[in-house]
């Protein structure tokens, strides 16, 4: 199973207990409408909250708002909710030991957070006897059978798959869905907002300033598969938001193609750069793994990057969790190898050079 990878307004504070204005109402509006996100739908009304997601539909009468007690089966509704400052409602975690976020191991530890399972299994008993008012989970049909019995015995899940978005910045618009379910709707709102301002600023500064001939390939063999992704994909945005001209970027499509190395090879063998390379910690180890990647410029130059430069002894990767809702910050990287001179105090935080 391959590894998932991977607001804009302000809230107005009523003067007085006045009925809002046109305006008002219309910024209120605004603040619950998704932007960017394609796979995800609000309806609120004066009592309840009903979310669309994934194909599955899940209600909250506001009485029940905010949630109190949480369990998450997947890395980014932990970072979601860390975002938020609302971790102290995570009563229970699936695949505890491969999250990057350290919080979660402590939390273990002091048995305040519990396993409740794995992407193959849910331990259904622990989770039925702590009751929590809320499962946070994505569409994993391995798990449907658990997700079944759970909601029979009236536990609500809502099915977050924020990693199928297209654009990065509908990822971080995820955030919403944690503001009004965990009370803290101006906080989300604040910090999408914050996001969006600053991925734009950065991406202006690439997309106006930066100079010269620059191209890449992305990603390397998975087996006897090369997977990369269409210029539809959210990776493919992101290489094209720091114009890294992509070298797939003629191919559409909502999949990403699987491809074999000679294809790659072909178009990508005189890329100035290769990044999101897996599986390796330097070039040496790259070439072990494969040794017809040392046929490729990029790799011959040195000029290979991978986003693990956050990652843990267990192999967890803070990519896959703060990476989700700091597009701005991974966008920053990008523009830092692809064109180092616009950045030249800023140091790589999720990618860094193989050597």
């Amino acid at each position: 199973m391959i590894k998932k990878i991977l607001f804009s307004s302000v809230i107005i504070i009523a003067i007085s207990s006045c009925k809002q204005t046109k305006e008002e109402s219309k910024i209120e509006s605004k603040n619950n409408t998704f932007l960017f996100a394609k796979n995800i739908s609000i309806d609120e009304n004066e009592t309840s909250i009903t979310i669309k997601s994934s194909g599955n539909t899940v209600s909250f009468d506001k009485k029940e708002l905010p949630i109190k007690t949480v369990m998450v089966e997947t890395a980014s509704a932990i970072a979601y909710l860390d975002y938020l400052g609302a971790l102290n409602t995570l009563k229970g975690v699936s695949d505890a030991d491969f999250v990057y976020n350290p919080k979660i191991a402590e939390g273990i530890v002091n048995k305040s957070i519990l396993k409740i399972g794995s992407s193959n299994e849910l331990f259904t008993e622990i989770i039925l006897k702590n009751k929590p008012q809320l499962i946070i989970a994505s569409s994993n049909p391995v798990l449907a059978k658990f997700h079944q019995q759970l909601e029979q015995n009236s536990i609500k899940i809502l099915y977050l798959d924020e990693y199928k978005e297209q654009n990065p910045l509908g990822q971080v618009e995820y955030l919403k869905i944690f503001g009004k379910l965990f009370g803290k709707e101006i906080e989300a709102n604040s910090r999408v907002n914050m996001v969006n301002n600053s991925y734009d600023s950065i991406k202006n500064i690439i997309q106006t300033q930066g100079k010269g001939q620059v191209s890449t390939v992305v990603n390397n063999m998975f087996g006897d598969v090369w997977y990369v992704p269409t210029n539809d994909l959210l990776q493919a945005k992101l290489i094209d938001d720091a114009k890294g001209n992509y070298i797939f970027k003629d191919k559409k499509g909502a999949s990403s193609l699987s491809l074999t190395f000679e294809e790659v090879y072909t178009k990508g063998k005189s890329a100035n750069y290769w990044i999101n390379v897996s599986g390796a910690n330097s070039l040496a180890e790259m070439k072990a793994s494969y040794p017809n990647y040392a046929w490729f410029d990029a790799f011959k130059k040195g000029n290979v990057y991978a986003y693990n430069k956050r990652m843990n002894e267990k192999g967890s990767n803070d990519y896959f969790e703060q990476g989700i809702l700091r597009p701005d910050i991974v966008l920053n990287d990008l523009g830092k190898i692809f064109y180092p001179n616009l950045f030249p105090n800023y140091d790589l935080y999720f990618y860094q050079q193989l050597k």
